[in-house]
């Protein structure tokens, strides 16, 4: 806590006074907590607190507040003294205190007493609503919550591929040094692991059976598994017994099954861990009696299934319906379908990229022949430990790292090399990203998309000087082309800022030219292009557009730039910057003097 002299400190005192103020007017004389007392409530940070005894319905509760030393920035705690074992009811932590509002709700810091008041109101209402025997249902709509504080174990983390959802079925299971990650099948989990950890040998990814049990309600805390008998009575009673008896003579020491059911806001999925009894001195508990390959089917199971105890273990999804949206964004179903190819790996196109592939698109084709360099580092995804390195190589390992679950394929090649291909990668793709900023490559880029008829949109990005205005050009299948807005050596017929000095700057090295500018500018521009191919995809673009972020008027200036001649004719409501305009691509300014 913040010095007697303070000013943090001197309004927590005054915050307590008005509470304190605010009871004795009420006729209330709740005492102060103890030092012992508090240290009950240590998880919280507690600095005070105060003790009430309310009658409800069966019996007179004791009900603690508590407050930390950001009172009254940070709500008072209310705590129920008096109560049940711990998860028999639910929204009362192992300490009895109450979660009362969500972690995003907030009171007034003016009048703290109020805020402390509505707790206790809200309290009071909740654990009268337990006497009654009400909001069991709690226990099913937050299952997750529940069941992480029942876990029972300390295995690694399990990631979850696995689709969430009926029927129940055999799964697969991968155990690593730090991980276990459940899959539907080896297909996707070998692919998933590869791209985890490209360094995995075949050898290293080999995996075993697991059954996930799809139940019809989300058990009660009184219902959780304890016993290996009780998992394979779930599992009985999801009529998959047979898998869970098919996978129990595989020699391993420990069987995973799954626990999946549907609630209120969503699938949710858990795990329960049956471990073998272990060989001592060469003797084995479930072949006891018995030679070893002699054990009745009946006595193995019976001893593999019983009264042990068994692991409860949470679960953390990692399959893309959950990463890309949390299983609530729509668009995922088309973008999950989807192609794209970003021609260009460099400070615009590889940030377009990741937020493509954390977007949800399913596969990436990644286009670059440069390596990168010690000076790229300050405004590029990648980092020191990519220096000399291929960029479109590198990027795709940085992606397949983070989302495994998303197809990355690379190619170290110029544009042109690949449009020229009779099997060029970027004929079956959704959408082509181009962030070349070269105007030979995009232009045979351009008539190579005319060619083919246009099948699918391209976006073309770019920046202007110090990244004060940016552009995004989607030419869609519906007509139009890159060249329609620009002259023969590749010039925009548009642009947002005008400079009465050469804004490039130079490396000592032969041809090193460079733009300066820093990853905090270039953000709202790349993420401009990244809309723009979202937008592509989505289907949500008709005739070809032309969009340009503008930078602040100010940040424009203070570079030694300003807007040009032809903005205020475009956007004369822009003029102010920090906006995006959006305008038909093509459509030259009337005062536009076009070269002969």
């Amino acid at each position: 806590m913040p010095r007697g002299d303070h000013a943090l400190a001197k309004r927590f005192r005054s915050a307590i006074g008005a509470v304190q103020a605010g009871w004795w007017h009420a006729g209330l004389r709740p005492p102060r907590l103890s030092a012992e007392h508090l240290a009950r409530y240590r998880k919280h940070d507690p600095t005070a607190g105060w003790r009430f005894e309310y009658p409800f319905s069966d019996r007179i509760r004791r009900i603690d507040v508590i407050v930390s030393a950001g009172f009254p920035s940070v709500p008072a705690r209310i705590a129920v003294v008096d109560r049940p074992r711990f998860l028999t009811w639910p929204h009362v932590e192992k300490d009895g205190v109450l979660c009362l509002v969500p972690d995003h709700a907030t009171f007034s810091i003016d009048d703290p007493y109020a805020g402390v008041s509505v707790l206790l109101d809200k309290a009071i209402k909740l654990i009268e609503g337990f006497v009654r025997g009400e909001h069991e249902d709690d226990f099913r709509s937050e299952f997750l919550t529940y069941w992480d504080h029942a876990k029972k174990g300390t295995e690694r983390s399990i990631l979850s591929l696995v689709k969430p959802a009926p029927p129940s079925r055999a799964i697969r299971v991968w155990e690593g040094r730090s991980h276990i990650v459940l899959a539907d099948d080896d297909g996707q989990l070998q692919r998933w692991l590869k791209n985890f950890n490209s360094a995995l040998s075949s050898a290293n990814m080999v995996s075993r059976g697991g059954v996930l049990v799809w139940m019809e309600t989300p058990l009660l805390p009184s219902q959780y598994p304890k016993a290996a008998k009780d998992v394979y009575a779930l599992a009985a009673d999801a009529g998959v017994a047979d898998l869970l008896e098919g996978i129990s003579r595989e020699v391993s020491p420990r069987l995973f099954v799954a626990l999946g059911a549907a609630t209120e806001h969503g699938p949710a999925i858990a795990t329960t861990v049956i471990s073998r009894p272990a060989i001592v001195r060469g003797g084995d508990p479930l072949a006891k009696g018995f030679r070893p390959s002699r054990v009745p089917e009946h006595v193995f199971i019976s001893r593999l299934f019983g009264g042990e105890p068994a692991g409860r273990l949470p679960v953390e999804r990692v399959d893309p319906a959950w990463v890309h949206g949390r299983a609530q964004d729509q668009r995922i179903a088309t973008l999950r379908g989807a192609t794209v190819a970003l021609l260009g790996c460099g400070s615009v196109g590889a940030p377009v990229a990741l937020s493509l592939a954390r977007a949800g698109v399913a596969k990436l084709i990644l286009v670059d022949q440069q390596s990168l360099t010690g000076a790229n580092v300050g405004r590029h995804t990648l980092g020191v430990r990519s220096i000399s390195y291929p960029k479109a190589p590198e990027l795709a390992k940085r992606i397949r790292a983070d989302l495994p679950h998303v197809e990355v394929e690379h190619h170290i090649a110029k544009v042109q090399d690949l449009l020229l291909r009779s099997d060029g990668p970027l004929e079956h793709v959704d959408l082509v990203v181009s962030a070349l900023g070269d105007w030979p490559a995009e232009s045979l880029l351009d008539e190579w998309h005319q060619a083919n008829g246009r099948q699918f949109p391209i976006v073309y990005g770019w920046t202007e000087p110090h990244a004060t205005a940016g552009h995004a050009v989607i030419v869609s299948a519906s007509g139009g082309s890159l060249r329609s807005g620009l002259n023969e050596t590749g010039e925009p017929d548009v642009v947002a800022t005008h400079w009465p000095e050469e804004t490039r700057r130079y490396e000592p090295a032969c041809g090193a030219a460079f733009e300066p500018y820093g990853p905090i500018e270039l953000g709202f521009i790349t993420s401009l292009i990244a809309q723009a191919a979202l937008d592509g995809l989505l289907g949500t673009i008709g005739p070809s557009t032309h969009r340009m972020w503008l930078a602040r008027r100010t940040f424009v200036e203070a570079a030694g730039g300003s807007w040009s001649e032809m903005l205020p004719e475009i956007a004369p409501h822009a003029l102010e910057g920090g906006m995006i305009v959006e305008r038909p691509w093509g459509l030259r300014p009337a005062g536009k003097v076009l070269a002969a």
